[in-house]
């Protein structure tokens, strides 16, 4: 048994290894040997893998990374990335990219628990939607002003509604869901992101918190562990070691194992409507659709985006996770990056990409170029 537990590597030390693995044409997987023999398969598939790596090749970034999870297993099916612009998944192991508005999660499952929020009831919010005014979000000028739907606010990312929600709730609300979720751990070897709890001092900083404008930072993991919450409430570990050879005998062989089970039955039967709304009417409807609203992956969608500027990089850091279908979820997905050149493709268009290989097998429809967006952020600058 000793032998085992010196022998099974965590998730940390196996996304090493797979970095070096060989394929395997006889067993058609992906391989590495260990220094006493022994050889760790691995649970990639090579078709999706190869497809990963197309994209990743084709839309390079600074920091980036793309993975493929069987939401039913934890199971990786593929998994790439680049750090400082190198093929590399230590990007992965980074714990400081800012969570941008992937912590309205936290702040849509508080708002479910503990007021009662359902999907489609009415909430107010003051204020420009997606600039930075806590101030506005907080001091209405109006004494009637505008309501949206949760899932609306959560689809279309409304910074100030989520503002507001959060100062109803409190910080001690916002921090019971937020360890639920993660912030703050060590898990299979890896610093899951944190918090900056003793920065938040008044009802402003507050509002930035559960908006997810400042204080909470994300790792890629938990991104995974995140998107599985939203699809089925079950957090399965993620595993990417298949099995464990040594001399022509199978040592060890992984199985499926929750990790943990963050929210309720409804309260994840809610989660699912929100993420629907991001990809069905939301801040990525024009990856998903065409311009005669036709789908590009032949499955519903679900998600949640997220994107901010980092300060300690100043680069721009954007974050997609989702899973599909919605109505049974067979896959998750996390696509995430931090780039300085501002003139990059969206993450949301990586994962999208990448289920239609996993859904169709190939890529449908005709690639985003370069040049498309060097065009639009060059009117960006010129203030157009």
């Amino acid at each position: 048994m000793g032998f085992l537990l010196t022998l099974i590597p965590d998730l940390n030390t196996a996304l090493w290894m797979f970095q070096s693995a060989r394929f395997d044409s006889t067993t058609g997987q992906y391989y590495y040997t260990m220094k006493d023999g022994a050889r760790v398969f691995f649970t990639v598939d090579p078709h999706l893998q190869t497809i990963l790596d197309d994209l990743l090749r084709t839309y390079p970034k600074e920091y980036e990374g793309l993975l493929l999870l069987d939401a039913t297993s934890g199971k990786i099916l593929a998994i790439g990335g680049r750090y400082k612009g190198t093929p590399s998944l230590r990007s992965f192991k980074l714990n400081v990219y800012p969570a941008a508005s992937l912590f309205k999660i936290t702040t849509a499952i508080a708002s479910m628990e503990m007021l009662n929020l359902g999907p489609h009831d009415s909430i107010s919010y003051c204020g420009p939607v997606y600039r930075k005014r806590p101030k506005r979000w907080l001091r209405c000028k109006t004494d009637t002003p505008p309501k949206t739907t949760l899932a609306k606010a959560f689809g279309l990312s409304n910074n100030p509604a989520f503002g507001r929600l959060a100062v109803r709730l409190g910080l001690d609300a916002l921090k019971e869901v937020a360890e639920r979720l993660f912030y703050g751990t060590h898990l299979l070897g890896i610093s899951t992101g944190y918090v900056e709890w003793d920065s938040v001092k008044n009802e402003f900083d507050l509002a930035l918190l559960g908006s997810g404008f400042a204080y909470s930072y994300m790792n890629p993991i938990q991104a995974t562990l995140l998107s599985q919450v939203m699809a089925t409430g079950v957090v399965w570990r993620p595993y990417i070691v298949d099995r464990i050879e040594k001399d022509g005998e199978v040592v060890y062989r992984s199985a499926p194992s929750p990790l943990a089970f963050p929210v309720g039955r409804e309260i994840s039967k809610n989660l699912r409507v929100l993420a629907r709304m991001t990809v069905d009417s939301g801040t990525v409807r024009r990856v998903f659709y065409d311009r005669n609203g036709r789908r590009l992956v032949p499955v519903s969608v679900g998600g949640k985006t997220g994107t901010l500027t980092s300060r300690r990089f100043k680069a721009l850091t954007e974050w997609f996770i989702g899973f599909a279908p919605v109505e049974r979820p067979e896959v998750v997905i996390v696509a995430f990056s931090m780039d300085r050149s501002f003139v990059n493709v969206k993450t949301s268009y990586l994962a999208m990409r990448m289920l239609q290989g996993y859904f169709v097998g190939r890529f449908v429809g005709n690639p985003v170029s370069y040049k498309r967006f060097r065009k639009r952020r060059h009117r960006r600058k010129k203030g157009g």
